[in-house]
């Protein structure tokens, strides 16, 4: 039987260049896009990145729909969500990296939750075009000065194979996995009454 593949959006609500999305349809029959509401990450004075995420998703269902890819969106706490999967339920997780240190340290969090909990997962590299430990000197060292850097880090980029545009392979059917799940309208911030 074939384990269901899960793409978690983080910060990337897009079909092309998406090397976690790519990698789950093309290991997968079946694959969800799962985009985690925490609402602890929105504070009042958020209101306007309310209104972009919620019209992120909106293009995002669409454009995932035409892969027939069901996007789920489930509000809460990501290592509570990610903490009631586990084996049995025969399922892989992929993503893409982010690289603010708060977000690191709780991926480590999450990574050692699938660890435990013997779920599948595969992380990718995220919008940058080098990873750091990929950009050092001859000598393994790290740079200390931008211009040998950047030209360090050009030939790093360029000399890497070109991707294959990480290409979307179309499912037979959409599925749902997750319970509870709400439409991306619910992320609007509510209209205050004077």
């Amino acid at each position: 039987m074939n384990s269901t593949g899960i793409f978690w959006i983080r910060e990337d609500f897009r079909i092309e260049n998406n090397p976690a999305l790519s990698f789950a349809t093309q290991s997968h029959d079946s694959v969800i896009a799962l985009y985690i509401y925490n609402n602890n990450d929105f504070d009042n004075k958020r209101e306007a990145q309310k209104w972009w995420v919620f019209k992120s998703l909106e293009t995002l269902k669409k454009d995932l729909s035409d892969y027939k890819i069901n996007l789920e969106i489930v509000k809460g706490n990501e290592l509570e969500i990610f903490s009631k999967l586990n084996k049995k339920d025969n399922i892989s997780i992929y993503w893409n990296k982010i690289y603010e240190p708060d977000v690191i340290t709780k991926g480590k969090k999450i990574r050692d939750l699938f660890i435990k909990n013997e779920i599948n997962y595969k992380y990718f590299k995220g919008n940058i075009l080098n990873e750091f430990q990929e950009v050092k000197k001859n000598d393994g060292t790290p740079f200390k000065v931008f211009t040998p850097f950047w030209r360090n880090a050009e030939q790093v980029y360029l000399n890497q194979p070109p991707s294959k545009n990480y290409i979307i392979k179309k499912k037979i059917k959409k599925i749902s996995y997750f319970n509870k799940c709400i439409e991306p309208k619910d992320i609007l911030p509510k209209k205050k009454l004077v």
